[in-house]
C-alpha cells in the first residue's frame, strides 16, 4: 500500500493562476525596490541584501540536509527528501540577485569608498581583502562551488530513482562530505563579507556559528511546513506520519535553543568585558527605536518557539508545528535585518527602525521568486525518492 500510494504522489507542478499570482508578487516587489530606491537608496539595498541572503541560506540549508543525511546514512529525512532537493535549485537564481548587490557597494559597505578607507588606518590595513573586486570575485566562486556540487547530489539522486543503481548510494556519501566542508569555510566567509562587513570596524568570531544556527533553525522551519502543506494537499499521505513531524519538532525545538544559546554567548561575552570596539554592535541596536525589536528577535526565534514546542503531542501537532514554522520564517527576516540595517542606517545619519510596505512588499517579491522555482522543481520529479535504500527504514521510522 506504500508503493501505491508512493507512486500517486506526483505534483503536477504549480497551477497556471498561481504562477500568475506569484509573478504579480514579484513584479510587487520590484515595484517596492524602485519605489525604497527613490526614498532612500539605503532602505532599498538593505531589503536587498537581507531577503538575498535570507533565500540563498535557504538553498545552501537544503544542501546542507542533503549533505548531512547522506554522509551519515540517515533515514529520517528520506521520505521528503525531495524538499530540500528543490530548495538547492535557487543556488542560480540567487548568484544572479547576489551579483546585482555590484551596484549597491558603495551604500552598504563603507569600505568600498577609497576615501573613507585612506583616512582610516584600520580600513587601509583590511583593504587587501575588503575591496570591491575581491569581494566579487568571492562572490562568484562561492556560487560556482555551491552550484556545482548540489547540482552532482541532485541529478545523483534523479539517476538513483530511474536506475535504481546502488553504487549511487555511496557516490553520494562523497559528494555530500564534500558539500560539507565547502559550506563550512564558505558560507562563514560569505557570512562575513556580507554581512559583517557592513560595520567593518566590529567582528565577532562567534558570527559564523550564529549565522550558521539561524540558517539550520530557518531550513528545517521551511522543510517542515513544506511538508505539512503537501500533506493537506493529498501528498505524503501514509509516507509521513506524525513520527516523522515529531523528529521535525523536536530538531526545531532543539536547535531553535542552539541558536539562542549562540545569540546569548555573543552578547554576554560582549557585554561583560565592556570593550567599546565590541559593544558599538549592541549600544546601535539597544537605543532609539531598535530596542524592542532586538528583544522582540529573541523572542519570536526561541521564547514562542521554546514553549511551543515543549510537549510531546505538541512536537506531533501539525496545526501547532505550521505555526510555529510560520513564526520562525518570519523571525529569520527579522534577525538577518538587525544585523544589517542598524549600521547601514547609521552611516546614513538615521537613527530609527523603519518596517512598513517597502519591507514587506520586497521580501514577498524574493519569496514569490523562491516559490515560483521551488514549486516547479517540486513538479519536475517524484515527491518520494521510490529508490532510495534507506526508504523502507524512513517511512517505518518509530518514536
Amino acid at each position: 500500500s506504500c508503493k501505491l500510494q508512493i507512486n500517486k504522489s506526483v505534483p503536477q507542478g504549480l497551477k497556471t493562476h498561481t504562477k500568475r499570482l506569484l509573478i504579480s508578487g514579484m513584479l510587487a516587489g520590484i515595484g517596492c525596490f524602485v519605489w525604497g530606491f527613490m526614498a532612500s537608496p539605503e532602505r532599498a539595498w538593505i531589503n536587498y541584501l537581507v531577503d538575498a541572503f535570507y533565500f540563498v541560506s535557504l538553498g545552501l540549508g537544503g544542501g546542507l540536509i542533503l549533505g548531512i543525511t547522506s554522509v551519515t546514512s540517515s533515514s529520517w529525512a528520506t521520505p521528503y527528501k525531495r524538499i530540500p532537493e528543490a530548495l538547492t535549485k535557487f543556488l542560480p537564481y540567487g548568484f544572479l540577485i547576489m551579483l546585482g548587490l555590484f551596484f549597491g557597494i558603495h551604500t552598504l559597505y563603507e569600505w568600498s569608498h577609497h576615501s573613507v578607507v585612506e583616512a582610516d588606518p584600520i580600513l587601509k590595513g583590511k583593504a587587501i581583502y575588503l575591496n570591491s573586486s575581491f569581494f566579487m570575485i568571492r562572490i562568484v566562486v562561492f556560487f560556482i562551488l555551491w552550484i556545482i556540487v548540489t547540482k552532482v547530489m541532485t541529478t545523483l539522486s534523479n539517476r538513483q530513482d530511474q536506475t535504481n543503481d546502488p553504487k549511487i548510494t555511496a557516490k553520494l556519501v562523497k559528494w555530500g562530505a564534500v558539500f560539507l566542508i565547502i559550506f563550512g569555510f564558505s558560507y562563514s566567509l560569505a557570512s562575513f563579507d556580507w554581512l559583517m562587513s557592513v560595520k567593518p570596524h566590529w567582528f565577532s568570531t562567534i558570527y559564523g556559528v550564529y549565522m550558521f544556527s539561524g540558517l539550520f533553525v530557518n531550513v528545517l522551519a521551511v522543510i517542515t511546513f513544506m511538508v505539512i502543506y503537501l500533506q493537506k494537499r493529498g501528498h505524503l499521505i501514509g509516507v509521513v506520519t506524525e513520527d516523522h513531524l515529531h523528529d521535525l519538532g523536536k530538531l526545531i525545538f532543539g536547535f531553535t535553543t542552539f541558536w539562542a544559546y549562540i545569540w546569548i554567548s555573543q552578547y554576554l561575552l560582549i557585554w561583560y568585558s565592556n570593550i567599546p570596539e565590541e559593544t558599538v554592535y549592541f549600544v546601535s541596536r539597544e537605543q532609539h527605536s531598535w530596542d524592542w525589536l532586538f528583544y522582540f528577535n529573541l523572542a519570536i526565534n526561541w521564547v514562542i518557539p521554546f514553549f511551543a514546542l515543549m510537549s510531546r503531542n505538541s512536537k506531533r501537532s501539525s496545526f501547532i508545528l505550521y505555526r510555529v514554522c510560520i513564526l520562525l520564517i518570519v523571525g529569520r527576516w527579522l534577525d538577518l535585518y538587525l544585523a544589517v540595517a542598524p549600521d547601514v542606517y547609521e552611516h546614513a545619519g538615521q537613527t530609527n527602525a523603519q518596517i512598513g510596505i517597502i519591507e514587506v512588499g520586497m521580501a514577498l517579491g524574493f519569496g514569490c521568486l523562491f516559490t515560483l522555482v521551488v514549486g516547479r522543481a517540486l513538479g519536475k520529479s517524484n515527491i518520494v525518492a521510490k529508490n532510495d535504500p534507506f526508504l523502507e527504514e524512513g517511512i517505518h521510522l518509530q518514536q
